[in-house]
C-alpha cells in the first residue's frame, strides 16, 4: 500500500474535498507504508501496519469505499469469509467496492495470463474466475450493481443499487 489509490482519488477530486475525507491504508509491508506516509503527510490519511486477517482489531469506522488490489488473493487469506466480513462489517450501507484480481505475472520477460495452480504444469483461469464470480454473486445478493473489466488485472466494481 504505497498510496497509489489515494493519489488517483486526489487527482480526481478538488483538494478541499479530499482534505475532508478520511482515508485508511492497511498493509503488512513497513517499507510500502513508509513510502505512503511520505506521499500523504495529511491528518485525514492514516496508514496501519497490520495483518489484514485481523483488520477488526484496528476498530476502523465503516468505509464508503473499499479498494483492494491483489490483496484478497494472498495465500494467508480465507477469501470467501473475508470478503463477506468486509461487506458486512467494514463497508457503509451505501458504500462501494473496487476489487482488483491479478490475472497475469511476468516469467522470464514474458507476460503469462492466469494463475499457476499447484496441481497444474501451466497457467489456467479457473482460480481467478471462481474468486471473481463468487464476489459478483455475493455482492449482487447484497443489492450491488457489479461490473467486471480488465486484462492484466480483472477489476470488479460494485455500487449499491438505487444510490
Amino acid at each position: 500500500n504505497k498510496g497509489d489509490e489515494f493519489e488517483l482519488i486526489q487527482q480526481l477530486i478538488e483538494p478541499e474535498i479530499f482534505d475532508t475525507i478520511n482515508f485508511y491504508g492497511v498493509d503488512h509491508s513497513q517499507s510500502a507504508l513508509a513510502h505512503a506516509k511520505e506521499r500523504f503527510p495529511k491528518e485525514n490519511v492514516q496508514f496501519f501496519q497490520h495483518d489484514i486477517n485481523t483488520i477488526k482489531e484496528l476498530n476502523l469506522p465503516k468505509s464508503d469505499l473499499i479498494i483492494s488490489i491483489g490483496t484478497l488473493q494472498s495465500p494467508s487469506i480465507n477469501y470467501k469469509p473475508f470478503l463477506m466480513s468486509l461487506v458486512q462489517e467494514h463497508l457503509s450501507d451505501d458504500g462501494a467496492f473496487i476489487l482488483g484480481f491479478p490475472n497475469s505475472r511476468w516469467i522470464d520477460g514474458e507476460l503469462i495470463y492466469g494463475a499457476k495452480a499447484p496441481n497444474y504444469a501451466y497457467s489456467e483461469m479457473s482460480l481467478l474466475y471462481n474468486d471473481v464470480i463468487f464476489a459478483k454473486k455475493y455482492l449482487q445478493q447484497k443489492k450491488f450493481r457489479v461490473t467486471i473489466t480488465g486484462r492484466e488485472y480483472i477489476f470488479l466494481t460494485a455500487t449499491k443499487i438505487g444510490i
